[in-house]
């Protein structure tokens, strides 16, 4: 159930681009990763950093000025998940193309597959 958990969390909307961003360069203030991810609302935003933070992903750190300033940053655990992100973000380019575009490995033969009527 656990990891049920996890995983739904991770696959909300917004979750994800919000973790490719921060990775992008950290920390990062609320307005800079607003600006990193086109068409995110502030609602949107401040709903899955709360959510990262809770988990662990993130830390939020605040200091103590006037106006406060507040920072963001990918936790351990957060730069772990940003690296599996990257590994996938290799495994879509690979293979979400056209057909005709995706390059043979080494040794790797393509088969026509017989369509049943």
């Amino acid at each position: 159930m656990l990891f049920h958990s996890a995983w739904n969390s991770l696959a909300k909307t917004w979750t994800l681009p919000v973790i490719h961003a921060l990775g992008l360069k950290q920390p990062a203030r609320f307005n800079e990763l607003k600006r990193r991810i086109h068409g995110i609302s502030a609602t949107s935003l401040s709903e899955r950093l709360s959510e990262l933070e809770q988990r662990k992903v993130i830390e939020r750190k605040v200091y103590p000025e006037t106006p406060p300033r507040v920072e963001y940053a990918l936790t351990r655990k957060g730069l772990e998940l940003h690296e599996l992100l990257g590994k996938l973000g290799e495994w879509v380019r690979k293979w979400d193309r056209p057909r005709a575009t995706v390059a043979e490995q080494p040794g790797e033969k393509v088969r026509a597959v017989p369509r049943a009527h």
